[in-house]
Formats: structure tokens, C-alpha cells, sequence
């Protein structure tokens, strides 16, 4: 039997509580959001939440799917995947992250993945398995701008593109943690021009720093 698809009303019905719940816990932490709260920012009765959803717990794996699948259709549709180069689509990427979270007048909530991650993975291996999976697909894809960079610019570079792109997503969840301490999103652009420079030292693009001179590397025999 074919599973008739749900009404527009319904449809909307539960994109509203699940954007109250990517909204109150990228806030506030799956802990501290209940049930109520959801319902009262969505604008839906208790009994029509669970009409959608079994338990918070239900909606909070679907909320972060929700979260990482509005993500995945921003990067795709992002100017830098125009790009032919992939080294360009390699710092293409930096930009759009800065504008994206770095340049906003708001302090970013952070990412709803690495909030539960932070908040959730020793509670809730279901959905620990699930952020897995996301950011392994993250890395995965960066990672794949970077070998092809590493191929065309600089074959013989001493980097593993995969090892990158995982420093990669520890910099940006990082930076967005320090940001909401902070108050600021200032620490989310430093972060990523230091990542840069980085990169830039990986393919060669700029020389090292210049070594310091010291007693024993200026004598002569």
C-alpha cells in the first residue's frame, strides 16, 4: 500500500516544532528544553506534538537530521562549489564559513550537532551514532577538495587530506564553542585565517617562517 503523503497544514504543523527545537536547543541544550517548550515556541498543543513525534527524544534526532540536511543544501548550493579549481574550492569553503557564521552582528547558538555532542554522546548512543555518520560525511567531503588540491598543486605536500579536513571541523566546532563564551564571533574569523594560514604552508603557497638564527647556526669552523 502506497503511504499518502501528509497534508500541507501537516507538513507545516511539524516543520514549525522542528524548527522550535533546533532553535531552544542550539539555545539553551537538549536538557534544558522541554517538551512545553517546544509546543509553546512552535505554537502546537502537547497532543499535537505527539501526534508527530514519540518522545524528545524523537524529535531530537529528527531535529539535528533536520539541521544537518538545511546545512548540506546551503553547502551545496554555496558559491565556492562553482568553482573549478579545487584548491580554490578548498579556501572558497573558508570564506563561506566565515560569512556564514564569522560576520553576523549576532553571537552564533553554535551548531546544533556539536551541542549535543558535547551534551549527549556518553547519554545517547542513538543519537551519538547519528552525529558520527554527520560529521564523517562533513570531513569526507572536504577532504575530497583537498586531495584533488593536493594532486594538482602539490603532489608531494606531507599532509593527509582526511587528517585536515577532521582539523577542519575541530576548528569550526571549536571556534563556535569559544565564540558563545566570548560573546563574540570575532574568535570564529581568527580561527579560521590561522586554518588558513596553515593551508597555505601545506601547499607551499608561501614560504616558512624564516628560522631564527641562534649562536649554534652562525658559527663557522
Amino acid at each position: 500500500m502506497t503511504k499518502r503523503a501528509p497534508s500541507p497544514e501537516a507538513a507545516e504543523t511539524k516543520r514549525r516544532l522542528l524548527e522550535a527545537s533546533v532553535s531552544l536547543m542550539r539555545a539553551h541544550g537538549y536538557n534544558a528544553t522541554t517538551v512545553d517548550d517546544v509546543c509553546r515556541e512552535a505554537g502546537v498543543t502537547k497532543g499535537g506534538f505527539f501526534h508527530y513525534f514519540k518522545s524528545k527524544d524523537d524529535i531530537a534526532k529528527a531535529a539535528v537530521t533536520y539541521f544537518h540536511e538545511r546545512k548540506v543544501k546551503d553547502y551545496e548550493e554555496a558559491p565556492f562549489r562553482k568553482l573549478p579549481d579545487p584548491l580554490d574550492r578548498v579556501f572558497g569553503r573558508l570564506d563561506y564559513v566565515k560569512g556564514a557564521i564569522a560576520c553576523s552582528t549576532q553571537v552564533t547558538k553554535g551548531c546544533l550537532m556539536g551541542v549535543f555532542a558535547q551534551e549527549l554522546a556518553f547519554t545517547h548512543p542513538d543519537i551519538r551514532e547519528i552525529l558520527q555518520s554527520y560529521f564523517t560525511m562533513i570531513a569526507r567531503d572536504f577532504a575530497a577538495d583537498l586531495a584533488a588540491a593536493k594532486a594538482a598543486v602539490a603532489p608531494t605536500a606531507d599532509f593527509d587530506p582526511k587528517q585536515v579536513a577532521s582539523l577542519y571541523l575541530a576548528v569550526v566546532q571549536g571556534s563556535l564553542m569559544l565564540a558563545k563564551i566570548a560573546g563574540s564571533n570575532e574568535i570564529i574569523h581568527q580561527n579560521i585565517e590561522q586554518f588558513r594560514h596553515y593551508l597555505q604552508f601545506s601547499f607551499g603557497l608561501v614560504p616558512p617562517p624564516t628560522q631564527v638564527l641562534t649562536r649554534s647556526n652562525t658559527e663557522t669552523c
